[in-house]
C-alpha cells in the first residue's frame, strides 16, 4: 500500500492549512495511509476539537512505511522538492498566467495536483508540461451543529441583517471594492452590517478610516466591523450561522475555501464570476458579479504577480445592485443558497477529494 507524505502546514489560520486539514482528516478517515510532514511558517494555530487535534498530532507522528511513498508538497513551488520517491507539487494560483519561476519548478515534479480546471488551464497556458491532476476541495464535516456559546459577542450590537467576508487583506481579495459598494449601497437606516473577518493590524482600521474620507461617505452609515481575531473552527461555524450572506469581489481565487464554506452551509454567496470557484458557484446557484480582466499591479508581500498577467476587476454597480437584491428579496438568495449547498455535497465531499487523490497518486 502506497504511503502519502503530505509536507504542508497544518496548523495556522492560512487557505494552505485550512485545506491541508481537510484533506488529511479525509484521507484519514477513509483508511488511506497519510503521514503529515509539518511545515511551520511561525503563525498562530488555530483552535480545532480536542477529536481533529489528536488525529492531526497522530498523523504529524507517525512513522513513515517501508513501502512506497509518494510525497505531495502542499506549499507554493518555492517549496517544493524532487525527492527520489514520487514528488509531487500541489498549489493554488489566481491570475491569468502562473510567474515565469512557477513553471521551471512545476516541471521538475513528476505532477501536480490542482484544486479547479481554472488553475488546470492557467498551468497548461502557462507551459507546465508533467501531468496536471484536479483535486476538488472538500470540506471535513463539523462534528456538531453551530453553538450560540461560540458566538462572537460583538455580533451582539450588530443590526440583524449582516454581510460577511472572510479574507486575508491584500488587495486581490478586492477589500477596496467591498467597501465603496457597501457604503455607497446601504446606511444606518437599513438595519444592516458587514462583517469583515481578516487579519492584521489595527492600521487597516485607518486605512479604511482613509478610504471613507476619500470616497465621502455620507453618515449616518451602516456599521462596518472588523474582526481580527485568530478563530477556532467552533467560532467560525457560529459566525458563518449568523450572517445573512456571504461577499467577497476577489480579483481572483485558486479554491476559494471561504465560498465553499459558506455556501456548503447554505449561506447566499455574492462573489465575482471568475476564478477556481466557478466549478462550484454558478449563476444558478449563487450571485456573480460581472467583471473586466485587466492587468496584474505588483504585490509587495509576494513577487510572483507580474504585470503579463490579468485578474478581474469586478464591477462596483453590479455589486451594489447584487447586495440590494440579496437584503430585499432575502427568501429567493436563501433558495440559491439552498441551491449551492446540495450541489456541494453532490459533487465536493470528502469522499470524492479522497478518490480523486487516491487515483491521482497511483499514475505518479
Amino acid at each position: 500500500m502506497t504511503q502519502i507524505i503530505w509536507y504542508g502546514n497544518v496548523h495556522d489560520f492560512t487557505g494552505y492549512a485550512k485545506a491541508a486539514r481537510q484533506y488529511v482528516l479525509s484521507l484519514h478517515a477513509m483508511g488511506v495511509d497519510v503521514k503529515v510532514d509539518a511545515f511551520d511558517p511561525h503563525l498562530p494555530a488555530v483552535q480545532l476539537s480536542d477529536a481533529q487535534q489528536q488525529v492531526i498530532q497522530h498523523l504529524t507522528t507517525k512513522r513513515k512505511s517501508p513501502g512506497r511513498k509518494v510525497y505531495i508538497f502542499h506549499q507554493i513551488p518555492e517549496i517544493w522538492r524532487r525527492k527520489l520517491h514520487p514528488s509531487v507539487g500541489f498549489t493554488y494560483w489566481e491570475t491569468s498566467k502562473i510567474p515565469d519561476s512557477w513553471v521551471q519548478q512545476a516541471n521538475r515534479m513528476h505532477a501536480v495536483f490542482l484544486p479547479s480546471r481554472h488553475n488546470i488551464e492557467v498551468f497548461r497556458s502557462s507551459g507546465v508540461r508533467v501531468p496536471l491532476h484536479y483535486i476538488r476541495p472538500c470540506l471535513f464535516q463539523p462534528e456538531s451543529a453551530p453553538s450560540a456559546a461560540h458566538a462572537p459577542k460583538y455580533l451582539q450590537q450588530l443590526p440583524p441583517f449582516r454581510f460577511l467576508s472572510v479574507f486575508s487583506w491584500v488587495e486581490r481579495k478586492g477589500y477596496d471594492i467591498l467597501l465603496q459598494a457597501f457604503w455607497e449601497t446601504f446606511s444606518a437606516a437599513d438595519n444592516v452590517a458587514l462583517i469583515i473577518k481578516t487579519v492584521g493590524n489595527p492600521e487597516i482600521l485607518q486605512q479604511i478610516e482613509s478610504m471613507k474620507q476619500k470616497l465621502r461617505v455620507k453618515e449616518p452609515q451602516a456599521p462596518v466591523y472588523v474582526d481580527f481575531d485568530i478563530r477556532s473552527e467552533a467560532e467560525m461555524e457560529a459566525l458563518y450561522a449568523n450572517c445573512q450572506a456571504l461577499v467577497l469581489p476577489s480579483r481572483g481565487e485558486g479554491a476559494g475555501y471561504p465560498l465553499l464554506e459558506a455556501a456548503r452551509r447554505g449561506l447566499p454567496v455574492i462573489t465575482t464570476g471568475w476564478g477556481g470557484h466557478t466549478d462550484f458557484l454558478t449563476q444558478d446557484n449563487s450571485y456573480l458579479i460581472p467583471y473586466q480582466l485587466g492587468p496584474v499591479k505588483p504585490q509587495s508581500y509576494y513577487g510572483g504577480y507580474q504585470s503579463d498577467q490579468l485578474w478581474a476587476e469586478p464591477s462596483i454597480t453590479d455589486l451594489q445592485h447584487l447586495m440590494r437584491t440579496v437584503y430585499e428579496h432575502y427568501p429567493l438568495a436563501q433558495a440559491k443558497g439552498l441551491a449551492a449547498k446540495q450541489y456541494i455535497l453532490q459533487h465536493f465531499t470528502p469522499e470524492q477529494a479522497v478518490l480523486d487523490i487516491v487515483n491521482a497518486v497511483q499514475t505518479v
